[in-house]
């Protein structure tokens, strides 16, 4: 009897992957499929090195989600996808900018995909994911606002002057990280004391 039930549950168990990898084949196919469609360009224009992009990050998310379970692989696979998504609707012009402009995207995909990663498999957010992460967003916009030509001043002027704000952006970092840090250690320095006294009554 507990044979069959292991059996009645691996195939339950494969019948949610299938539909897992389905619904992520459907999405991602709709999506390519309706860019192309309403960009009136040709497949051959477009190129496939954007498909095979996005269909490995298609397949490495679905391992990440259903087998692996690990940071590696979904970072790698949501970049993957969003990266050539990226370059898909860059090269169908519904994007009206050129990679070269655009290019501080790439970094922030970076960072949004360090973040989602961690958050899938630790199933919370952690100091040293957040921290990266939020480096790579802010690295990535502060480069698009040049890159777009949002920012006229050339970025060596504008660094050379404006630099001392990453020394403060840095402090505040260690200071948040000293109070959390702080209120951990106290939490178990309180848990401890519980522990010993429950002890100590017994």
């Amino acid at each position: 009897m507990s044979e069959q039930h292991h059996l009645e549950h691996q195939n339950k168990k494969t019948s949610f992957n299938l539909l897992l990898g389905a619904g992520i084949a459907f999405v991602l196919l709709g999506i390519l499929l309706l860019g192309i469609s309403s960009s009136g360009i040709e497949m051959q224009v477009i190129g496939i090195h954007h498909l095979v992009c996005v269909a490995l990050g298609g397949c490495l998310l679905f391992l990440a989600i259903v087998k692996l379970r690990r940071k590696s692989v979904m970072f790698a696979g949501l970049f993957l996808v969003l990266t050539g998504l990226l370059l898909f609707f860059i090269r169908t012009k519904h994007i009206p900018y050129t990679l070269d402009a655009l290019w501080p995207l790439v970094v922030v995909i970076g960072g949004v995909s360090l973040l989602l990663s961690g958050l899938f498999v630790y199933r919370r957010a952690r100091i040293s994911q957040v921290i990266p992460s939020v480096s790579l967003l802010l690295l990535g916009g502060c480069c698009l606002l040049f890159s777009l030509d949002v920012i006229q001043q050339p970025f060596l002027q504008f660094a050379s002057r404006w630099w001392p704000v990453l020394l403060i952006a840095a402090g505040f970092c260690l200071v948040i990280l000293f109070f959390i840090w702080n209120k951990r250690s106290i939490r178990l320095e309180d848990a401890d004391d519980d522990f010993n006294d429950l002890e100590d009554t017994n």
